[in-house]
């Protein structure tokens, strides 16, 4: 029996990144086309990653775009295997973030297949089945042929009655948020979907984009909606002291890092440091098959930089390749983890659940000269998290080790906006009419900052559950549904 008659011409599905910071993904329905906000990858315990990731959002098939934000695995991470599964729409994104998602999509295809290989050399149980990967580094190609480039502030037409547009969101290379607008009845709305936005006065790259006009609806991150980063002015010093440390005691200092923005900033700050005499020319090393083709691509999309970096950059090295070691094969990850100190070892992943920063981990967690930093925010129930905790105990792979290792964290080196950042960006989406839903933050984040936007004058706000959905809009324009969508949970 089919289900009522619900006269509405817009629907959201929260399909990832709810009540969590990770797997951003969300699809609207408005006029009868299907269009997902990001379709990235969960990055989380191995087991739960595993199930996450293994369901797709809603039917992929039937979807008539996706509008990629940016280029991180946790908005991009998904498309391979949702392509294989039937995907074919085009693919909107920014051309900096077409070639950010390429190495980015090649790099997790290639940590799979290693993690898949290394996991079946293991001895298993009777009847335990092998490991699968998620996509191979064969299903990547299909992905980029449905990329189309995007510059920002260029108004696309979707077709029946509805446009997006982009805007910088200063996060990292060619990051976007994105203004959706059609009509409805006799009148015209719009929605804001914030992707993650990035901090103000941050090196290399623009501040974000101010919204250019309010907005009926925002989705928006809440990644650090009730914390402070604290002022731009002390990473540096932060970060510098870390090195001291290390250089003093001649030991190595692991950092496990984004290989896509965060690893720059890194190298941007220790070329600074070398530049002003206040570093030596220690060996520098990022270990990351994607780590150098992303510093390239920095260096190819100058126009993205800020005020202050163009002016600086002139013909330089602006992130110090010629004194860094990057390395692309095993074989010179492993002849990495045979350095002895003083050395920086910048790999990924910042979770610390996959990739070759787990092999730099065992060597140095049991020693109390090394220092593992972490130079961002770290999912729970994670080795990150439980390395940044400082729990006495470690299990790597499938070893337990004694954390001994010197541990810190400098939180002002995160590319997202914190609360009060973010409420800046959101100013003029403040209005009564206006209605939030607060995604891509731990619950306990979100629902701050959902009663944050309340306070600044938001008309509501909301905290969906993944899967949940909810009717925005209602007009006079009949949509035959087969069962009525669930209300996301409310504030």
């Amino acid at each position: 029996m089919a289900g009522p008659v619900i006269f509405a011409a817009m629907r959201i599905q929260f399909c990832g990144a709810d009540r969590t910071v990770t797997g951003s993904s969300h699809l609207l329905e408005i006029n009868g086309l299907r269009l997902f906000l990001d379709m990235g990858l969960y990055q989380g315990p191995r087991d739960e990653a595993i199930r996450i990731n293994s369901i797709l959002p809603a039917d992929v098939k039937s979807a008539d775009a996706v509008i990629l934000t940016h280029g991180h695995l946790d908005h991009c991470g998904k498309l391979p295997f949702a392509v294989r599964q039937g995907l074919k729409c085009p693919i909107y994104c920014t051309a900096a973030t077409a070639e950010v998602a390429r190495i980015v999509l090649e790099d997790s295809a290639r940590i799979q297949q290693e993690d898949v290989e290394y996991l079946d050399r293991r001895s298993r149980n009777p009847g335990e089945a092998s490991a699968r990967a998620l996509y191979g580094p064969a299903d990547v190609p299909a992905v980029l042929r449905l990329f189309k480039r995007v510059n920002y502030q260029q108004k696309i037409d979707l077709g029946h009655g509805i446009s997006f547009t982009f805007y910088d969101a200063g996060h990292i290379l060619g990051s976007a948020y994105v203004i959706l607008e059609w009509n409805e009845g006799n009148g015209a709305r719009s929605l804001l979907f914030t992707g993650d936005i990035g901090r103000y006065g941050e090196p290399i790259l623009r501040d974000p984009f101010p919204i250019p006009r309010p907005v009926d609806q925002v989705i928006t991150e809440s990644t650090y909606g009730n914390a402070s980063h604290g002022p731009i002015e002390q990473v540096g010093p932060q970060l510098l002291d870390a090195v001291k440390f290390c250089i003093d005691r001649r030991s190595r200092l692991i950092v496990p890092s984004f290989a896509v923005g965060r690893t720059q900033t890194m190298l941007w700050y220790f070329e600074k440091f070398i530049h002003e005499g206040k570093m030596p020319q220690i060996p520098i090393f990022v270990d990351s098959p994607m780590g150098v083709e992303v510093s390239r691509i920095h260096s190819q999309f100058r126009d993205y930089y800020d005020e202050e970096t163009q002016a600086m950059i002139g013909s330089k090295d602006l992130f110090g390749l010629a004194r860094v070691t990057f390395a692309s094969s095993t074989q010179d990850s492993r002849r990495i983890n045979s350095q002895a100190g003083p050395c920086v070892i910048i790999a990924s992943s910042p979770t610390c659940e996959f990739g070759r920063v787990l092999h730099h981990l065992e060597r140095s967690v049991e020693n109390p000269n090394d220092m593992v930093l972490f130079v961002g925010w770290i999912p729970p129930q994670t080795l990150g998290r439980r390395i940044q905790e400082k729990q006495p105990r470690v299990r790597i792979y499938d070893r337990w080790y004694d954390l001994r290792c010197q541990v810190r964290t400098i939180h002002g080196l995160s590319a997202h906006a914190d609360g009060d950042e973010l409420l800046k960006f959101l100013k003029p989406t403040c209005a009564a009419s206006t209605e939030a839903y607060v995604v891509h933050g731990e619950v306990d984040q979100a629902e701050a900052f959902a009663g944050r936007l309340l306070k600044a004058g938001i008309g509501r706000a909301t905290v969906p559950a993944m899967e949940s959905s909810v009717v925005a809009y209602a007009s006079d324009v009949p949509v035959n549904q087969t069962a009525a969508p669930r209300k996301a949970d409310q504030d």
